[in-house]
């Protein structure tokens, strides 16, 4: 068996990836590193064992953004960096974070660091994660997808998406990525 696709390589074959032909390499580099770190600080953080990252100092007002969201928005998180797999539709992906607000909205949430250069982009992903979630959990529903933006003044801003248009949207495009495939 061939290895499954993923929802971001799914999404820029058709065209919908984010578009981030006007940043520097440079800035792409230092962003996808950052996002890396972060994303580590706040696995250790969930999973409870130390952070293995050197620079972790430096991306502390972004753990810092993290807490206070998970705080103020009573967030629990239930796992994090969880692959999903949508066997029926073939393809996988790699959620962020799945957890609760307040105990009784199941949500899947993708952390960004810094200012997400495209939300629409992120719809479709937590879309198809969602979707591929469900799929594999059918009596555990996600009711909402959202992104959060840590920003390095230690601040959050919560971005609640749309989870009927998304979906619809991701559906056509892994519908055009098959149909591209079987060209």
């Amino acid at each position: 068996m061939s290895e499954l696709p993923r929802v971001t390589h799914i999404l820029e074959a058709v065209g919908l990836g984010p578009d981030l032909s006007g940043v520097p390499a440079t800035l792409l580099e230092i962003g996808r590193r950052r996002g890396t770190a972060v994303h580590a600080l706040i696995e250790a953080e969930v999973y409870g064992y130390p952070p293995e990252d050197k620079d972790a100092e430096l991306y502390a007002p972004f753990l810092l953004a993290y807490r206070t969201f998970v705080r103020e928005a009573q967030y629990k998180t239930e796992q994090t960096e969880r692959l999903v797999t949508h066997a029926a539709w073939g393809y996988c992906g790699h959620l962020d974070s799945l957890g609760w607000f307040m105990g009784t909205q199941r949500a899947i949430v993708d952390w960004k660091s810094g200012e997400p250069p495209d939300l629409k982009a992120a719809n479709y992903q937590l879309a198809a994660y969602r979707r591929a979630w469900n799929e594999e959990h059918p009596q555990e529903p996600v009711d909402c997808i959202g992104v959060v933006n840590l920003r390095d003044d230690g601040t959050y801003r919560w971005h609640e998406r749309p989870i009927a248009e998304a979906d619809r949207v991701w559906c056509a495009a892994l519908a055009v990525y098959k149909a591209q495939e079987r060209r």
